[in-house]
């Protein structure tokens, strides 16, 4: 039987076990040391999405309604994208004073019985005679990383430097604004917490933060609890059109990159990990200190079930630790997105807007156009309009499916975005492009050097060139039949990384020599490269635990072993749209919605298996494997002009069962394409029923 328990860190998830302990178990003596003192506290506000709150109010009704009153609710979000601001409605979350909220807790857990001590530096293994141990220093825990080897630690640091800061500037929404500089470009994230009061985090990326000097030390270098006015003022100046004549304010506030902490095990012996101390996901998607609450109410329940602390610790990971790898999933490609932002700003606001608001895979299709549908309409109008055919007037809203909508390349006019590609072993080319032509393609391509007597169909050639080539061969076939495409096989490892740098560079010298198109297919060899995002030092790694700390200011980044990444997973299920596989899903916060895809009409007429081949996606996890070549995609697509074409699951209007993704297939090649990650997709005709492409419009 457990007595004594001594909690490390008096920060919200401290405090809050605290006190649920005490409510759950008077007789036990509850110690919080906590180095800062009650006042002192670093940031401005902090949110937490209604269903934590929900949690919140289930597990301690009294604290949530002290929470409750000291909090404003946030329903919207505002992009101000430099040509237009777009809102959009459904979000609603609770945001409150970091300082208020850590008054309230400290408040509720000394009445409940906890002793709290303040100013109190507790070294690592000062604590290790009470029965509980509960680590909750946070994402830079010294007691954890005194002996990391006991839980497996790793951490990995993002690219960007970002800085918390305040304002009270009035906001009315979550608002996202990007500016662009002779530098680069700056964007700020804000959302208001109190009355009057904002909190802004401003993120850039390294070769901005670098060129604008921003990364040369101030006199902050020498003055450890001060901010770094310089930036402060700078910051200030660049983004005066959304400040509304306020300033930023400082709180201890400087240049940092995400600590992205991981750990193997979250307990060892008679110590467990509490909140950012266990895991850490990106603040873009707004779950540190409502992980860390939530944490607190798992431990303290599994403590109050079992009187064994080591079983109690088993039962609180085993509860925790699938719903924390799923923010971390999401978190990861939404920290991306922040950190490449600068490289989309061209896009069509709407456009852009929807690229935002798709960076995860935490909402459905369905999902974005119950909350704002307008918004949809807008980014698939804009699509359709860069393609070269807009709405008619009159026309009834909805989209017809992005494959759909026409694409000009070069000086051919391409119908829609369907590819086909004929074997170089094929004995009737024209045969095939007759058939591809007849099933709908709007495009197909020939391995080899090969013409064709007057095809009813574009037709263009795709090569395999050697290594960052092209050359002769690729000249001759230009010189044949136009468009001219290189086929390229797309690393498994991350856009970002070496891999992608490489990728890119060979891209972009192929471009030169004169192809117009690019055929991204996925590279079935095993990775190497670093982890998404992850930038380290020279030490080995990461084997379990070890620490990557870099040792470098923020933007610099080196290669580490890569790691595997899969989207949350929905369980299939059934449905009764034609020639889509069915299911349902809920999406974070709302209940559960039945799922449909846009434009999928009723397919009717069988068409053959496709010939022989034609790439297909690759085996294993599709969803994990698509979002994988969608990140190489996009960047190629982004900086090197080329058109990017990326293969597709053969059948792609059939879901695949067991998929483990968000949306069918159908929808996710849709939004691929209306966000601009992808221009065309090759696949043959579904192998049962044949695809509706809706005429555009």
């Amino acid at each position: 039987m457990w007595g004594k328990v001594a909690v490390v860190g008096g920060g919200p998830a401290g405090l809050f076990l605290a006190r649920l302990i005490r409510g759950a178990r008077p007789d036990a003596r509850v110690d919080v040391y906590e180095r800062n003192a009650p006042h002192e506290a670093n940031g401005f506000g902090v949110v937490f999405s209604a269903r934590t709150m929900s949690r919140l109010r289930r597990s301690d009704p009294e604290t949530h309604a002290r929470i409750v009153r000291a909090s404003v609710t946030v329903s919207d979000m505002e992009l101000r994208h430099p040509r237009a601001t777009l809102r959009y409605g459904g979000f609603d979350f609770s945001s409150i004073s970091r300082q208020t909220l850590l008054t309230i807790l400290q408040e509720q857990a000394a009445s409940a019985g906890a002793v709290l001590h303040f100013g109190h530096h507790a070294a690592p293994g000062s604590l290790d005679d009470a029965d509980v141990v509960v680590y909750a220093d946070g994402a830079n825990s010294a007691q954890r990383d005194a002996r990391p080897e006991r839980f497996g630690t790793t951490v990995r640091y993002g690219a960007s430097p970002y800085m918390w800061l305040g304002t009270e500037a009035p906001f009315d929404a979550a608002t996202f604004a990007f500016v662009a500089t002779g530098h680069g470009h700056f964007a700020a994230h804000a959302y208001p917490y109190a009355e009057g009061l904002t909190t802004v985090v401003v993120e850039t990326d390294p070769a901005t933060w670098q060129a604008s000097g921003m990364d040369r030390p101030t006199d902050h270098a020498r003055n450890p609890g001060g901010s770094d006015e310089a930036s402060l003022e700078r910051l200030s100046e660049l983004f005066a059109d959304h400040l509304g004549g306020h300033k930023l304010l400082g709180n201890r506030s400087r240049w940092a990159t995400f600590r992205i902490v991981r750990n193997a095990r979250w307990s060892d012996g008679n110590a467990v990990l509490l909140g950012d101390a266990a895991h850490t996901a990106h603040f873009t998607v707004g779950s540190g200190t409502k992980l860390a609450m939530e944490d607190a109410i798992a431990l303290a329940a599994a403590l109050d079930r079992d009187a064994d602390p080591r079983a109690a610790f088993a039962a609180y990971e085993r509860e925790r630790r699938a719903l924390v790898t799923r923010t971390q999933e999401w978190a990861e490609p939404s920290m991306r997105w922040w950190e490449t932002f600068g490289r989309r700003l061209h896009m069509a606001p709407a456009q852009f807007g929807l690229h935002f608001m798709t960076r995860t895979s935490a909402l459905t299709y369905e999902g974005l156009r119950r909350r704002f549908a307008d918004r949809v309409d807008e980014a698939e109008e804009a699509y359709r309009t860069a393609g070269g055919t807009a709405a008619r007037p009159g026309a009834a809203p909805g989209p017809a499916h992005g494959v759909a909508a026409p694409l000009l390349l070069g000086s051919v006019r391409l119908p829609n975005r369907l590819v086909e590609v004929v074997p170089e072993e094929c004995d009737d080319p024209a045969a095939a492009v007759r058939a591809a032509g007849a099933r709908g393609a709007g495009l197909v391509l020939l391995r080899g050097a090969r013409t064709l007597p007057r095809p009813d169909v574009a037709v263009g050639s795709v090569l395999r060139p050697e290594r960052g080539g092209g050359g002769a061969a690729a000249r001759e076939t230009a010189a044949r039949t136009a468009p001219l495409f290189a086929e390229v096989a797309c690393p498994a490892a991350d856009a970002w990384g070496p891999a992608g740098d490489e990728l890119t560079a060979t891209v972009r010298a192929l471009v030169a020599r004169g192809c117009e198109g690019v055929l991204l297919t996925p590279d079935p060899t095993p990775s190497t490269d670093r982890a998404p995002g992850s930038r380290t030092d020279s030490a080995p790694g990461p084997a379990a635990g070890t620490r990557t700390d870099p040792g470098t200011g923020p933007g610099s980044r080196t290669g580490t072993a890569a790691e595997t990444r899969t989207d949350p997973g929905i369980a299939a299920g059934t449905r009764t749209d034609p020639g889509i596989a069915a299911g349902t899903r809920t999406d974070p916060g709302t209940a559960a919605e039945t799922r449909t895809d846009p434009g999928i009409g009723s397919p009717a007429d069988p068409v053959p298996v496709r010939a022989a081949g034609t790439p297909t996606c690759p085996v294993g996890d599709p969803a994990a494997r698509w979002h994988a070549l969608l990140g190489h995609a996009e960047r190629v697509r982004t900086e090197t002009g080329a058109v990017v074409a990326v293969p597709v699951p053969d059948g792609w209007a059939l879901d695949l069962p067991g998929s483990t993704g968000g949306d069918a297939w159908p929808t996710r090649i849709h939004l691929a394409l209306v966000t601009g990650r992808i221009d065309l997709v090759v696949s043959a005709a579904p192998t049962v029923t044949r695809p509706a492409v809706p005429a555009a419009g």
